[in-house]
C-alpha cells in the first residue's frame, strides 16, 4: 500500500502497551543552489564518502538534566509544555519526513520531575469574620530526566514501540479499532508503513501522536522514603508528591485553519473561561482522524518494581535518595521554593562536612570580653533550646 526506499533498512518494533506501568525540529540541512556550484573551485569541495556519521559521545561536562528534545518546526505547546503540537506542512505530505522526525524525537526522552510540596493551612480572624490562606510551606522540584538515559539524543537504543496489529488503539479513526493493520501493507518497516497511510490519508482533520512514557520506576517507594524523610523534621502540614511529565507528546496536525486555531494558548483559555469548550470540544473530537500507533518508551530500570534483578540505567531509587537526602531535608527546613539543581545539593554536603568539623571542636569562640563571651554561651543555649522545643511540637500545622 504504502511506497518505501530500497535503502531503509527494515524496523523491528517493540511491544506497544495501552496502560503504563504505575510502579514503576525535524533535523535541517544545508542546502548549495546548483548555479552556486561554480563558484567552489574543484580542489575545495568537500570530500565525499559513503560512511554514515557515528553518533559523537556526550562530553562529561553537559548538564543532562537539562537537555530537551530538540525543536520542531511551527510547533507550540501548553502552559507546561505537557503537549507539542505542530501543523508543519511537509509532516503531513511527506511520509520520509514525519518519519524521521518521529525517530529523531523518540531518542530522547520526556523532561521527568519529581515535586514535593508541602502546605498548611491559615485561619486569620478579623472582628466576626475568618478566612483560611494557603500556606506554601516549600515547594521542591528535582529534575530526574538524566536518571532515564545518559546519552539523550544520541541513544543507539531504539525506544520506539509500534501498535502491535490486532490491538485496540486509534488508527486512523474517530474511535479506537483493532484494525487496520500495517501487516495489510506490502512496507515491512511499521513507522513508515502508518506515516505513510496517515500522508495519503485525505481528511481535512488529522493528527498523528507519539507519546513518551516512563517505566519500570518505583515511584511508590521513593515517595515512601521522601515520606519519612519529611516525617523526621517534624512537619505537621499537607504533603503531596508527583512525578509530572514535560513534553509528553508530540502531536502533528494536519494544515489548515481550524488547526492552527485550536493551538494557540490565548484561544483556548477563552474557550476554557467562556465554557464554549463544551461546545468545540465534542466537534473537534468527531471531526479529527487520529494516528495513535507510537511510543518513545524509557525504563528507568531494565525491570519492573518487583523483580530482584532489575538494573538501573543510571542509579536505583535508593541511591537516588541517598544522595539527595540532606539537600531535601534542608530544602524543607529552610523553605525552599524552586528547581533544586546539582549546585544546591552539592552546597549542602559542603555545609553538612563543616558542620561535622565544627562538631568535632564545638568550643564557643572566644573573644577575650567576658560579657561578650557569656552573650555568646547564651546565645547558643537559646538557639539549642527553641530547635528542640520546635522538633517536640512540630511545626507547619493547621492554624
Amino acid at each position: 500500500m504504502g511506497s518505501s526506499k530500497a535503502g531503509t533498512p527494515a524496523f523491528q518494533s517493540g511491544v506497544y502497551r495501552d496502560e503504563p506501568d504505575r510502579n514503576d525540529a525535524a533535523s535541517t540541512s544545508s542546502a548549495v543552489l546548483l548555479g552556486d556550484i561554480d563558484s567552489y573551485p574543484e580542489e575545495d569541495l568537500p570530500a565525499y564518502s559513503d560512511v554514515p556519521a557515528v553518533p559523537r559521545k556526550v562530553a562529561q561536562n553537559v548538564p543532562l538534566e537539562n537537555m530537551t528534545p530538540v525543536s520542531i518546526p511551527f510547533s507550540t505547546s501548553d502552559s507546561f509544555c505537557e503537549t507539542i503540537w505542530t501543523n508543519f506542512p511537509d509532516y503531513s505530505k511527506h511520509a520520509d519526513t514525519l518519519e524521521q522526525m518521529i525517530r529523531q524525537q523518540s531518542m530522547f526522552p520526556p523532561v521527568y520531575w519529581m515535586y514535593i510540596h508541602g502546605t498548611h493551612t491559615e485561619t486569620v480572624k478579623q472582628g466576626n469574620k475568618e478566612s483560611k490562606n494557603k500556606i506554601v510551606d516549600f515547594f521542591i522540584r528535582i529534575n530526574l530526566t538524566h536518571l532515564l538515559t545518559t546519552t539523550p539524543g544520541l541513544d543507539v537504543e531504539n525506544h520506539i514501540e509500534m501498535l502491535e496489529d490486532n490491538r485496540r488503539g486509534y488508527r486512523g479513526g474517530i474511535l479506537p479499532k483493532v484494525s487496520p493493520n500495517v501487516s495489510d501493507t506490502e512496507e515491512s518497516n511499521a513507522l513508515r508503513a502508518w506515516c505513510q497511510k496517515f500522508v495519503e490519508d485525505p481528511a481535512s482533520w488529522k493528527a498523528f501522536k507519539l507519546k513518551r512514557e516512563v517505566r519500570h520506576h518505583d515511584t511508590a517507594r521513593l515517595e515512601q522514603l521522601i515520606r519519612s524523610l519529611i516525617a523526621s523534621t517534624n512537619y505537621r502540614g499537607h504533603v503531596s508528591i508527583n512525578f509530572p511529565l514535560q513534553h509528553k507528546e508530540v502531536v502533528v496536525l494536519s494544515p489548515g485553519k481550524i488547526n492552527e486555531l485550536r493551538t494557540k494558548r490565548w484561544l483556548r483559555w477563552v474557550f476554557y473561561l467562556t465554557f464554549l469548550w463544551i461546545f468545540s470540544w465534542p466537534v473537534l473530537f468527531f471531526i479529527t482522524k487520529r494516528y495513535e500507533v507510537v511510543k518513545a518508551v524509557f525504563n528507568y530500570t531494565s525491570d519492573p518494581a518487583e523483580s530482584e534483578e532489575r538494573i538501573p540505567a543510571v542509579m536505583s531509587e535508593m541511591e537516588f535518595f541517598q544522595r539527595w537526602e540532606s539537600a531535601i531535608r534542608r530544602g524543607i527546613y529552610g523553605r525552599y521554593d524552586g528547581v533544586m539543581g546539582d549546585d544546591y545539593r552539592i552546597a549542602t554536603l559542603e555545609a553538612d562536612a563543616r558542620g561535622v568539623i565544627a562538631s568535632n571542636n564545638p568550643q564557643t569562640p572566644r573573644t577575650g570580653n567576658a560579657f561578650a563571651d557569656g552573650a555568646l554561651n547564651l546565645l547558643g543555649a537559646g538557639l539549642q533550646i527553641a530547635g528542640e522545643y520546635r522538633d517536640a511540637i512540630g511545626w507547619g500545622a493547621d492554624t
